[in-house]
Formats: structure tokens, sequence, C-alpha cells
């Protein structure tokens, strides 16, 4: 099971069912910021509902080791963020999907670079401290200039563009895809500031 990560901003650690009220919060002081960015909601379905569903995922994708999200906690027990890595795949591929948001509140704080570096560490560490894996993709909407920027900071290489890649804000929206390989990741200490 993976511990948690304390950077200089946030405690990076996995999701618990005792999260479910600062979840809820955060997500719905971040809707309007959120809502061009991620896929909509299914009607009907509560942002508590919403968390249940995600939690006993991240429980079988930890136990599995196919995946794994972290919530970014602030020192005032506050919930700032949410970073993951999805589709782990091991074999020849030893690959995951790296994907990040942070609450409208906690903005432009050097969260979002600090938290996917500390991913990355995670990602690239051998097991079993860390998940020993070769390559991280992250792909992201190119209106979507600080998640780009933060892939940037982060070290992440561009690869090129998919269209109609995700059902996005209830419309096909075209990604930019990114990558970054294990010899390529500095680690936290020796990335660039978040300035």
């Amino acid at each position: 099971m993976i511990g948690s990560i304390q950077t200089d901003l946030v405690l990076l650690r996995t999701l618990r069912s005792g999260d479910r009220a600062e979840f809820v919060r955060m997500h719905g002081i971040s809707r309007e910021h959120f809502g061009p960015w991620m896929p909509t909601y299914p009607p009907g379905e509560s942002l508590g509902d919403i968390f249940h569903k995600g939690l006993i995922n991240d429980e079988k994708g930890a136990r599995e080791k196919t995946g794994i999200r972290l919530a970014a906690i602030l020192p005032d027990g506050r919930m700032a963020g949410i970073f993951a890595l999805s589709q782990i795949f091991r074999g020849a591929f030893q690959n995951a999907h790296a994907a990040w948001r942070v609450s409208a509140d906690q903005l432009r704080q050097g969260i979002a670079t600090s938290g996917v570096i500390a991913l990355l560490d995670l990602a690239f560490t051998p097991e079993p401290e860390g998940l020993g894996l070769h390559r991280v993709q992250a792909n992201g909407m190119p209106s979507n200039r600080a998640s780009v920027r933060v892939a940037e900071k982060a070290g992440f290489r561009l690869e090129g563009e998919a269209k109609d890649y995700l059902k996005i804000d209830g419309r096909w929206q075209d990604h930019l895809m990114f990558a970054k390989l294990a010899e390529e990741h500095r680690g936290r200490l020796d990335s660039p500031s978040d300035s």
C-alpha cells in the first residue's frame, strides 16, 4: 500500500472514506472552475455518490496496483486537490496516466506543480517504495493553459495532439499528449521552482 508523500505545500495521501465531506466541499466550490475540464457528472448522481464510487475503485485499484488517487491535504486539514495515476500497466509497458485537479480556492499557489512532481517521484521510484514505472503520460486540453503549464514545469514532453480524445463538458475535445520517462525525471529536490 502506498504511504503518504509530504511536499513543501501539502500532504499527498490515499483518499479515505472520512474524506467525503472535504471532497464534496472542494468539488462544490470548484464546480465552475472544473466544468470546462472534466467529464459531465452522470444525471442524478451527487458529489457524495461520485466520491463513494470513486473510493471503491481507488481501493480496488490500489489493491491490484492498477491505479491510485491521492488527496492533497493542507496543514489545516482542507482538501486542496486530487492527484492520480490510473491505467497502470505492467509487463512490457510499465506505464500509467497522470491526472490532477486543484481546488478553485487554492489556484496559483504552486500546489499542482509540487503535487505532480511528487506523483512522478512515486511513479518512478523502484518498488516496493514506489511503483517502478518506466513511463507516465498526461493529457490536457490545449485551452487549459494552466494544466499544460504544470505538465511543462514537471518536465513532461509534448508528444502530439489527439483529435476528439475525450468527451469533456458535454462535447468531444482535442487533447495534447505529454509523456515523461523515468530516466528524464530528476525528482522533487532537483526540480525547478513553481514561480
